[in-house]
C-alpha cells in the first residue's frame, strides 16, 4: 500500500523471506519520487510485542492518521508504528467480534468517508487444503467495511467479486477529485484499477449491496 505521511511517501507491505520458517513482518520502504524515477531510499522492518507471532501482514494504513493501521478487522485492533524504534504499539482492541463465516483480512487503505467514518475494502478467503486434483485451492471475496470514529463497526457489506475470479486481492483505495480509485490484482497475474464517482460508490454500498450487521 502507498501512503503519504509527514511529507514522505512509503510503500508498505509484508516480507516473509528473512527467516527459514517464512515469518512475516510489515516493512516500510521510503520512496524518493522524481519526475522520471522512483527510488527506495530506506527500508524499515516493524516488530510487534509478541515476538513469537508468525505472520503479521496486510495491515491497512489509516490515511488521515499517520503511522496508524488497522491490524485486524474483526475484532478491530488498531496499532501505531514507532518508526524510529521499529515497533508497533497497540492503541485499541475491540471487545466485540461480529459473527461471520470467514475471517475478515486486510485489504486497502482506510480513507475518510461520510459523517466522520472510515471506509476500506477487506477480503475473506475460503481455503481448501486439498481440491479434487489434490492441490490446495482458495476462493477470494471482498467486503466494504465502514468504521465509526470510535472504531466501532458501522457497516459490513455482503461479499462480492470485482471480475468473478477465484483469486482477487485489493490493495488500493483512494479519493481523487471526487472520484474513487480501487486497485486490485486478478488471478495473481494482472492488475486493474476501477474509477467511479464517490457518490455512485456510496449508493452502491448502501443501496445495491446489503449491510450484514
Amino acid at each position: 500500500r502507498i501512503v503519504y505521511w509527514d511529507n514522505r511517501y512509503y510503500a508498505i507491505g509484508v516480507r516473509r523471506d528473512t527467516t527459514t520458517n517464512g515469518q512475516g513482518r510489515m516493512e516500510f520502504s521510503e520512496l524518493e519520487i522524481k519526475e522520471n524515477s522512483v527510488k527506495e531510499i530506506s527500508r524499515t522492518r516493524i516488530e510487534v510485542k509478541d515476538k513469537e507471532s508468525y505472520c503479521e501482514k496486510n495491515w491497512m494504513p489509516i490515511k488521515s492518521k499517520p503511522f496508524h493501521f488497522v491490524k485486524w478487522s474483526n475484532p478491530t485492533e488498531i496499532v501505531k508504528v514507532d518508526l524510529e524504534n521499529k515497533i508497533a504499539n497497540q492503541i485499541y482492541l475491540s471487545e466485540n467480534k461480529i459473527n461471520l463465516p470467514l475471517d475478515l483480512r486486510g485489504g486497502s487503505q482506510l480513507i475518510d468517508w461520510y459523517d466522520n467514518t472510515y471506509l476500506a475494502i477487506v477480503h475473506e478467503c475460503k481455503f481448501v487444503s486439498q481440491n479434487f486434483n489434490g492441490y490446495k485451492d482458495a476462493d477470494y471475496f471482498h467486503r466494504f467495511i465502514i468504521w465509526n470514529s470510535d472504531w466501532s463497526i458501522n457497516y459490513i457489506s455482503e461479499p462480492f467479486n470485482f471480475m468473478t475470479a477465484k483469486v482477487e486481492f485489493c490493495t488500493g483505495l483512494e479519493e481523487v477529485d471526487n472520484n474513487i480509485i480501487i486497485s486490485f490484482g486478478f488471478q495473481d497475474n494482472a492488475c486493474y484499477a476501477i474509477k467511479l464517482l464517490k457518490n455512485n460508490l456510496n449508493q452502491l454500498i448502501w443501496k445495491t449491496l446489503k449491510n450484514v450487521l
